[in-house]
């Protein structure tokens, strides 16, 4: 999987800019932006990074939600290898001998045995951690998506409203969720494999703002294409014109509006529980738990 910093390095290159065009024009200094092309978390804070990324990436035109997500996910993944190491350089080193080996290997044993009764013992008797670092609880926003970030066990089963999410090797997850107007609650679940759960909700407010009605010479030659979940929530991606602009949960109840100029491409999870409107057709896009791959044009 390609870096973030490879990402940027390859949009500014194909847009054929220099770091001193792009110091110039973003007002970040040319050494910060090598920082951020070199993926140097470790010389910046993690807040003051994020913003710095926001701000490049939105002058590259890139998709902000997905290059943060890749983001977290380096820091966390690095975060622990970086205390792994220093853990090992504080280790004490002492000459071996066949007596020492002997008492090594022994207390080893022991430890692996205790540590595996211990492991086993808290999976059988303790839920899996779980923290929600965003959204907050009981928030207002005006977007209809927000992301859920978090961590969890690396094994545990994770589910939000239901539906299983990927979790990283690390533990940590990132995915978009599709809102409805008015409030969502979000459920979100950790499940061990003896069924012991811990659960944490959000409750998100949508207020969204009114969007002024286009012209008709504003619609024209343009495809419009409506999605809604009516029965069950479901994980989706849409691409409008070969550029993903949506991959993540869409919670029952929600709907969202596409528009592009030549096609638009729908991948669902779960046909049965997807309707498509476009012009005055309105459709099921297929069977319950049928995964489909469908590209609308305006002849369809």
């Amino acid at each position: 999987m390609r870096t973030v910093g490879e990402i940027l390095i390859e949009s500014r290159n194909k847009k054929k800019l220099t770091l001193d065009q792009v110091e110039r024009e973003t007002k970040i200094r040319k050494k910060i932006l090598q920082l951020l092309e070199e993926g140097n978390w470790d010389t910046l804070s993690p807040t003051y990074t994020k913003g710095l990324l926001k701000n490049y990436v939105a002058y590259l035109g890139l998709e902000q939600r997905k290059i943060l997500a890749f983001f977290r996910r380096e820091y966390d993944e690095r975060k622990e290898t970086t205390v792994v190491k220093r853990l090992d350089k504080l280790q004490p080193r002492f000459r071996f001998t066949p007596a020492s080996v002997t008492v090594v290997l022994i207390a080893g044993l022991v430890a692996a045995v205790v540590l595996y009764l211990f492991f086993q013992y808290r999976s059988f008797t303790a839920a899996p951690r779980l923290e929600i670092q965003e959204p907050a609880d009981n928030i207002k926003i005006s977007s209809l998506e927000v992301n859920v970030v978090g961590k969890t066990w690396s094994d545990a089963i994770l589910k939000i409203n239901g539906e299983k999410v990927q979790i990283s090797p690390g533990g940590s997850f990132s995915v978009a969720v599709s809102l409805k107007e008015g409030v969502n609650k979000l459920t979100i679940t950790s499940a061990n494999r003896f069924g012991k759960i811990n659960t944490k909700t959000r409750t998100i407010i949508v207020e969204p703002p009114k969007k002024p009605i286009a012209g008709a010479s504003e619609k024209k030659n343009v495809l419009h294409l409506q999605l809604k979940v009516p029965t069950k929530s479901v994980f989706l991606e849409v691409a409008v014109d070969g550029k993903t602009v949506f991959q993540g949960l869409m919670l029952v109840g929600s709907s969202k509006n596409f528009e592009g100029r030549e096609r638009i491409k729908i991948v669902t999870e779960n046909a049965g529980a997807t309707l498509v409107k476009i012009g005055d057709k309105e459709f099921v896009l297929g069977k319950e738990g049928e995964r489909v791959e469908r590209e609308f044009t305006h002849n369809d």
